[in-house]
């Protein structure tokens, strides 16, 4: 009887603490379940109190009625609602009321098979018999109302106006009108079969196809949107006017099915870039929507070969330019190649950066995030640590005899049995690139050395190294298990907090600003910064003795800490992440927020708008 009780009082709980969520979003179903958790609370009371036959078979009737709506509504939808005729989302909130309605039933049919008999018994026997059902209906409840109370928030500004202080609006920053050179572009974001796989894809193909331009043109690019969802553009690592960002939520709302959207920036900068989804990213971009963006410097290029290779797929399973094999380029002894290598590969919770070797030539790395590095060293095979995002360009020359190949090789941060459990250990296929028609030598490539950025190449004078900052600010990378946006999560953190809770980073506009980050997890974070321009100055207290370092990625190993500095140029409301997928995803977002400037885009439930 008390067990009956228990279980429906738990599951009339748990109705309730739903019901706002959904009175926001259809009033007839948040209606609905204030009724039915109302009257769940009652029936448990009088369950309690009175228990008949007649009683009993009621709520074992109502559960089972809820039981059975609940499966309908996730397999064929309801004809009624926000979306009628489409089945909804199964989240952790509602498959835990469920569980409790279908303990309560065997208790239920029991009362009316044997219906209880009020009568005076030893409490400590009572307390017994009914503890067991207690503690499972408080356990559950906790559980899926701490889930249903971690939604989503309905609507969050990052950088909201605020009234009776100036404030400029992001939409207002753009490209500033001139004569230069425009280069055109359209990207159809539309759902292709690829290889039997329904993919979402730029103009039909994965990756989509790289835009090349010059250093100084106007870019546009229209998106065209025919995907069943809302999506965006952002273009990694340029420094583009922050309304042309491409963040939902905090420079644009995101461009709806069967919409348009115009980009425009110039290419002030040479180097090599990416650009892809910044709507829902954890689903859209290993889903296909990523492209290589390739700015030719106004010096032209030196070399006779240039050539992308962007590396994405998932940990253990990368593709490079959309296929999983040997990615076969022909040249000649003599002919000089760049290698511009993009890492789109999705790790994982651990984070683990790819490690790229070039074998069969010596090597020069030019760049890194784009950025030319000053008097770069010869290198021998060598693994170059690329955390998701950042870019490194390779250039050598075709040996007179051999061939060359770059084979890919992963780092692997400590994973959990938790976590493998959860996320899988995938068997390791990884795709090569062979240059040239001879084979390239045979090595060990897992015990190669890592590329140290600390020591390569010539030092230069970089003011970011030498000039005190107006402010510095320590970023602690942590993370906790716990409940976040409606299910167990390993929540991934900034000082502490979870996006959106984590507050931005406040700068003025020209202050110098130096970042202490500290990784206190035994995983990777490549922390990206849009619309700046990073300068590495220290790694675990070590400072550069090589050529000054300038990504827009940086990428933090376990348990690291590094310093890096960046200066205050580039007025907005930009996003500072994570670019682990998942991490992302699991809270470990910010924002660099500019004194007078805001933004009247939100992210949340409300708006549809969601970044990560």
């Amino acid at each position: 009887m008390y067990s009956a009780a228990l279980f429906t009082l738990a599951a009339g709980l748990i109705h309730l603490s739903v019901a706002p969520a959904h009175l926001r979003e259809y009033v007839p179903f948040g209606v609905f379940f204030l009724i039915v958790g109302s009257a769940q609370i009652v029936l448990s009371v009088e369950l309690a109190w009175q228990p008949t036959r007649r009683l009993a078979l009621l709520v074992a009737f109502g559960s089972a009625s809820l039981i059975a709506l609940w499966i309908v509504s996730r397999t064929v939808g309801l004809p009624l609602g926000p979306t009628p005729g489409q089945a909804e989302n199964v989240g952790l909130t509602d498959v835990l009321c469920n569980l409790l309605e279908v303990l309560s039933l065997p208790a239920l049919l029991a009362l009316v098979g044997w219906p209880a008999r009020r009568k005076l018994r030893r409490i400590w026997l009572v307390a017994a018999g009914t503890l067991p059902s207690a503690l499972v209906a408080l356990a559950v409840t906790l559980v899926a109302v701490s889930a249903a109370m971690s939604d989503m928030p309905e609507a969050v500004n990052a950088a909201p106006a605020v009234a009776g202080e100036p404030s400029t609006s992001v939409t207002s920053l753009v490209a500033t009108p001139g004569d230069e050179p425009v280069k055109d572009f359209t990207l159809t974001a539309e759902a292709t079969v690829i290889d039997g796989q329904t993919m979402w894809t730029f103009n039909g193909s994965v990756p989509g196809p790289e835009l090349r331009v010059n250093q100084g043109d106007r870019v546009r690019v229209k998106l065209v949107n025919h995907l069943p969802e809302s999506t965006t553009i952002h273009w990694h690592g340029v420094a583009v006017p922050n309304s042309q960002d491409g963040v939902a939520g905090a420079t644009q709302d995101a461009v709806p099915s069967g919409g348009e959207y115009s980009y425009e920036f110039i290419a002030y900068e040479s180097g090599t870039f990416w650009y892809h989804s910044h709507q829902q990213t954890g689903e859209q971009l290993p889903r296909g929507l990523f492209g290589a963006l390739v700015v030719v410097p106004h010096s032209g290029l030196a070399e006779q070969h240039d050539l992308t290779l962007l590396l994405h797929g998932s940990a253990g399973h990368v593709l490079i330019n959309g296929t999983g094999e040997t990615v076969h380029v022909q040249a000649v002894p003599g002919e000089t190649i760049r290698l511009r290598l993009i890492n789109a590969v999705d790790p994982g919770m651990d984070g683990g950066p790819e490690a790229p070797v070039l074998v069969g030539a010596p090597f020069q790395i030019v760049s890194l995030d784009g950025r030319d590095l000053n008097a770069p060293e010869v290198l021998g095979p060598t693994r170059i640590p690329l955390g998701m995002g950042q870019r490194a360009d390779l250039v050598f020359s075709m040996p007179l005899s051999g061939g060359v190949r770059l084979i890919d090789t992963e780092l692997r941060g400590a994973t959990s049995p938790v976590q493998t459990l959860l996320f899988g250990n995938t068997e390791t296929h990884l795709a090569s690139v062979a240059i040239g028609d001879a084979a390239a030598p045979s090595l060990d490539v897992d015990r190669l050395p890592l590329f140290d950025p600390l020591h390569y190449g010539a030092p230069a004078s970089d003011l970011l190294a030498t000039v005190a900052p107006d402010e510095t600010l320590t970023l602690a990378l942590g993370e906790h298990p716990g409940i976040r946006d409606g299910r167990p999560q390993l929540i991934h953190t900034i000082n502490g907090a979870a996006s959106p809770d984590v507050p931005p980073l406040v700068v003025h506009e020209g202050q110098v600003i130096r970042l202490h980050i500290v990784n206190q997890t035994a995983e990777y974070h490549p922390m990206h910064l849009h619309g700046h321009v990073l300068t590495l100055l220290a790694v675990d207290g070590r400072s550069l003795d090589g050529s000054p370092v300038h990504q827009d990625s940086i990428l933090v190993g376990p348990n690291q800490t590094v310093d890096a500095a960046f200066v205050a140029d580039n007025p907005g409301v930009w996003m500072f992440h994570c670019h682990v997928l998942l991490h992302a995803e699991m809270g470990m977002t910010t924002s660099v927020n500019y004194v007078g400037y805001s933004t009247p885009f939100e992210m949340g439930t409300r708006s549809g708008n969601m970044p990560e």
